[in-house]
């Protein structure tokens, strides 16, 4: 009995030492993901100096005393839904670098007092969903530096806050099931600078605000999105959050909701007159008419956003407003005169609406430093006096993903801008006018998918101090060569997908300081190292897609020395000796300190499709006398054979001769020869077909008719090859890699030479690695030569290869004669 529970005990240790093994390095070997292994505790063999542990979706269920003792070095440890429902003292003791800790989805029924003990280090706590009634029952006054606490998706009824928020930044209470904001609620939080504190009470149905309970509070951000059931409601609590501080506040209801508040006039919002709100931010409204009143005069940001805004109007000027955002509205043109009322506006965003499509009065803000009016419907004939004439400090502007734009002369007044995106516009007169001749200050440009064609050499004359150039998906005439000699201050280029063929020498000749160059998706046949040599400061290169069979040795002796990343990907490499030198090169990076990009893989020759590029290994001849070295070496290695197997394979072959005459009777319709290791397709798919079969067929096989205590090549020939009439050959990727496989077909191959009316069948068992089928000389040539069947999929398929491998096996003729198809 002793010895079988130590068996037992032996067995259970075992396993339990070896469960780590489903668990996956995802950044080696400080990151593991043990998701759904169907742990119920945490494996030994675990790494101990993992610092990311995903351990979600495993049955834990209860956490113990010391559960990661030792797992000290764990700065995260995920345990969403693990079926967790009680949390011993002490349970995360010694995890002090733990800064997140996630408990997601498990019913945890107790909070024990010493739950959190020992987490000195923890910054983000994630309790969500986790039957939590009070914010009270969490024991975090040890917790020092806990800053985040999400606690969504719970039970709370009270927003009654403990001593202990007033240390966090962050406290997340959306979707529970508050209704009602007491007096005593936020005491805690009273006449204590807590400005860097953000409440969010998104998605908790609000009726009842008590007066005064949000008086001397200092917020950094109050989130208050889906809180209110209508208007009237969201009147009344504003109302009641009378002398509230908060640098954010974030009201109405969330893109994807099934209803839309609906305000009547502006005195839904009279309760922003007795707070002291610095940004606003309105989402999800329903305006029926302009909704901006007094109360928003001493705003610095307002971000109106998911509402159905046609008209901007303000009652009374704004004049604090620094920030005015417009995003996804049913806004139908530029509110000019609404806007050049705000003289304090330093940024404008009205983005993604999509019936704005005019824009043709003159807008005058004298502090406007950054104009983005991206991803509307805009068609702007006269761009862009309207914009340069009255902001003359504009230093960014983003008209991006816009129908179409025409550049006039008004442009060139544009002097003072820093950064320009016109990318996914429809461009006029960019690349047969040199319209960026006066904008010296230009630091970022971003051209790419304009349908723009560079046709002058002076396309980007003027822009001395530009650093970033993006022209992607445009297209250059014959000018390559000097159309850049002006950008010396360029530190990034993106040449992607201008269907380039070829790159003059001196294209690059002024770009000295360019650190990041893209040349991916073209035609490139070549890159030659004068192309590169003018960027010293080049880091980072992007070849990947275009049409390169190799790289000189002078372009990848720059690419090694200079490169800290280069992407050579999706190019059809010609992987045969010619380009040994390049071969030699790829597989060297594999040792050095070059980032190589993977689906660096060869195109020709055939045989080698597909093989990455550092694995291929070519015994390639140089030059003549390698030649000549080889063919004395041949001769010399076949006498060395010729003496060797004299005696062991001629004689082999010799009795095979001698015994056609002895015995034309065979015993066995096929000799089967396969490796071991596809012995189980040989035994439920090949035996019971043609053994059990109508005609019914005898095989020979290996594993039950070879005689027992004799040499195995002794069996090859007396039991397998002598006594059938045909050699049933089952090639697969075991097979070419067994070395008695290759000695029993070569050993067959003799046979039929001396025996020729005797067959030999191939059946191509599954795809083989062509690069490995070549070592095989004697199966390569017969394959190449020879028809054969294969095994795939399908019914009807399968119901053919059945019928005419019994023909084969009946008739005695080769496939050949039956009209079988040779495939590869």
């Amino acid at each position: 009995m002793d010895h079988r529970w130590i068996l037992l005990f032996s067995l259970w240790w075992y396993v339990f030492r070896s469960a780590g093994s489903c668990c996956m390095e995802e950044l080696p070997p400080v990151s593991l993901n043990c998701c759904k292994c169907n742990f119920s505790s945490v494996p030994m063999d675990l790494p101990k100096n993992t610092t990311r542990l995903d351990f979600s979706f495993n049955p834990l269920k209860r956490l113990h005393k010391n559960h990661f003792l030792e797992m000290s070095k764990l700065e995260l440890l995920d345990l969403t839904r693990c079926s967790i429902t009680l949390i011993e003292d002490h349970a995360f003791f010694g995890l002090e670098n733990l800064h997140t800790l996630i408990l997601t989805g498990n019913p945890i029924r107790y909070w024990p007092p010493l739950t959190f003990s020992g987490l000195a280090s923890l910054h983000q706590l994630v309790a969500v969903e986790t039957s939590l009634t009070s914010l009270s029952n969490l024991p975090l006054t040890q917790l020092s530096l806990l800053k985040e606490l999400n606690v969504a998706k719970n039970l709370l009824k009270s927003l009654y806050l403990p001593t202990y928020v007033s240390s966090l930044h962050i406290l997340d209470l959306r979707a529970n099931q508050i209704v009602d904001i007491k007096e005593k609620d936020l005491e805690n939080l009273q006449n204590i600078s807590v400005s860097n504190f953000s409440l969010i009470l998104s998605q908790n149905r609000i009726d009842h605000v008590a007066p005064g309970v949000f008086r001397f509070i200092s917020l950094h951000m109050l989130h208050l999105k889906g809180c209110f059931s209508n208007a009237d409601n969201m009147k009344s609590t504003l109302n009641a959050m009378s002398g509230l501080f908060a640098r954010k506040l974030v009201i109405g209801h969330y893109r994807n909701s099934f209803t839309k508040i609906k305000v009547l006039k502006t005195g839904h919002f009279e309760g922003l007159c007795r707070m002291n709100i610095k940004e606003l931010t309105i989402s999800g409204l329903h305006f029926f008419s302009t909704p901006f009143c007094e109360c928003f005069r001493n705003l610095t940001s307002l971000c109106v956003i998911n509402t159905d805004l046609r008209f901007l109007h303000f009652e009374s000027a704004a004049s604090s407003i620094q920030k005015l955002e417009i995003k996804r509205s049913m806004l139908i043109s530029m509110p000019s005169t609404a806007i050049s009322a705000l003289k304090q506006l330093k940024e404008i965003r009205i983005t993604e609406n999509p019936q704005f499509s005019v824009f043709e009065d003159l807008i005058e803000l004298p502090n406007l430093e950054l104009l983005d009016l991206s991803r509307n419907n805009l068609y702007l004939d006269y761009c862009c006096s309207f914009i340069s004439d009255g902001l003359p400090n504009l230093k960014h502007l983003n008209l991006s993903y816009n129908p179409q734009i025409y550049l006039r002369s008004a442009f060139l007044n544009m002097s003072h801008l820093r950064s320009l995106d016109l990318s996914h516009t429809q461009l006029s007169n960019v690349g047969s006018h040199p319209v960026f001749l006066l904008m010296d200050k230009l630091i970022y440009l971003d051209l790419s998918y304009t349908q723009c064609i560079f046709s002058i050499q002076c396309s980007f004359c003027g822009l001395y101090s530009v650093q970033l150039l993006k022209v992607s998906h445009t297209t250059f005439s014959n000018i390559l060569a000097s159309v850049f000699k002006n950008l010396t201050e360029l530190r990034l280029l993106d040449l992607s997908s201008c269907g380039l063929k070829y790159i003059p020498t001196e294209t690059f000749a002024s770009l000295t300081l360019l650190q990041t160059l893209d040349l991916s998706k073209n035609h490139l046949l070549e890159l030659q190292a004068l192309v590169l040599t003018p960027l010293i400061s080049l880091t980072i290169l992007n070849v990947s897609s275009n049409n390169f069979q190799s790289l000189s040795e002078e372009t990848t002796q720059f690419i090694s020395q200079k490169l800290v990343k280069v992407d050579l990907s999706h190019n059809p490499y010609d992987c045969s000796c010619t380009q040994q030198t390049f071969l030699l090169w790829a597989y060297e990076q594999r040792s050095r300190g070059l980032k190589f990009s993977e689906s660096l893989k060869c195109n020709t020759p055939e045989y080698l499709q597909g093989t990455q590029l550092d694995k291929v290994n070519l015994s390639c001849n140089l030059n003549n006398y390698v030649w000549i070295g080889c063919f004395v070496t041949a001769i010399v290695i076949a006498g060395g054979m010729f003496h060797c197997y004299k005696r062991k394979y001629f004689h082999l072959c010799y009795s095979l001769l001698k015994d056609k005459t002895y015995n034309n009777e065979k015993e066995y319709d096929a000799f089967v020869i396969h490796s071991s290791l596809d012995e189980e397709w040989v035994k439920e798919q090949l035996v019971p077909k043609l053994e059990d079969g109508n005609p019914c067929f005898k095989l020979c096989l290996h594993y039950r008719d070879f005689i027992p205590g004799i040499p195995i090549t002794t069996n090859i020939v007396n039991e397998g090859i002598r006594r059938s009439r045909k050699a049933l050959i089952i090639v697969s990727q075991n097979f070419i890699e067994s070395k008695w496989c290759s000695f029993e077909f070569e050993m067959v191959m003799s046979w039929q030479f001396l025996e020729s009316q005797c067959g030999i069948i191939v059946i191509l068992l599954e795809a083989v690695n062509m690069a490995h089928l070549k070592h095989m000389l004697g199966l390569n040539k017969y394959l190449r030569k020879n028809t054969y069947l294969k095994w795939v999929d399908g019914y009807v398929e399968r119901k053919v290869f059945w019928r005419r491998l019994r023909e084969a096996l009946q008739q005695g003729e080769d496939l050949r004669k039956l009209g079988v198809s040779g495939e590869m």
